[in-house]
């Protein structure tokens, strides 16, 4: 599903810094830059002419350098119930099918097409899937995140969800973590806070995202909101551009 795009030069005080696993992916296709990521296991510099699949199951950080900023294509992809552990690379070949897409996608977003955006964006996750690129966890995992997708506003405990697939619960935290690189509960906070923020978007009231994204009210969610990013729903959506 995408989230959000656009072509982006992006301003000297950018960079993602993300502390739990945030459940969708960034996709970044780099004209220009210094522009370095940041994992718990290693540091990369992103390379002009390479398209970049962020992980959706980890946390990390991309920073760039504000005297040569980052120049891209992007999209945000929920790939669910798909995962990315890890940053894929990809080398985009001269006439390559990829790089026809990729020059879709970027003229769509230029035209403001979004109806064009959307449907090249599926044939965009048709593509890493044929290619292998997305992993799915084992089926057991895959049916729970399935099951918190459908069932984000109701109640989501450690018993219900291992109780599902038959796990005893410490058994499952720690199959969980292994496949999906985060714990249970960060996953779910994650998702619930990345479903606000794409509902923040809309003319949606507050109040109805808190229920719709399970919280008890609008107090907790904007707690929950404001600790992970700094800012409270309200501000978010007042000041809401799409950025890489």
């Amino acid at each position: 599903m995408l989230l959000q795009y656009g072509n982006c030069v992006c301003d000297p005080d950018w960079k993602v810094d993300e502390k739990i696993a945030i459940g969708y992916s960034r996709v970044y296709y780099i004209y220009n830059g210094d522009v370095f990521y940041e994992d718990e296991l290693k540091k990369v510099k992103l390379k002009k002419g390479y398209l970049y699949v962020f992980p959706s199951a980890i946390p990390y950080r991309i920073q760039h350098h504000e005297k040569n900023p980052l120049h891209c294509t992007f999209m945000h992809i929920d790939f669910s119930p798909s995962l990315l552990p890890q940053l894929i690379e990809v080398f985009v070949k001269n006439n390559s099918a990829l790089e026809h897409i990729i020059n879709s996608i970027t003229a769509c977003i230029k035209e403001k097409n979004i109806t064009l955006v959307q449907a090249l964006s599926d044939v965009f996750i048709l593509y890493l899937r044929e290619h292998h690129t997305m992993t799915t966890p084992e089926d057991p995992i895959s049916k729970v995140l399935i099951y918190i997708a459908n069932h984000i506003k109701e109640k989501l405990t450690i018993d219900t969800l291992s109780s599902m697939i038959g796990y005893n619960q410490q058994y499952f935290v720690r199959l969980f973590k292994r496949m999906v690189g985060t714990s249970p509960h960060q996953y779910i906070i994650a998702y619930r806070l990345k479903e606000a923020k794409k509902m923040l978007t809309t003319r949606c009231s507050i109040s109805q995202i808190a229920i719709e994204t399970g919280y008890p009210d609008v107090k907790a969610f904007s707690r929950s909101f404001k600790k992970n990013f700094g800012v409270s729903p309200s501000a978010y959506r007042n000041t809401y551009t799409a950025k890489p």
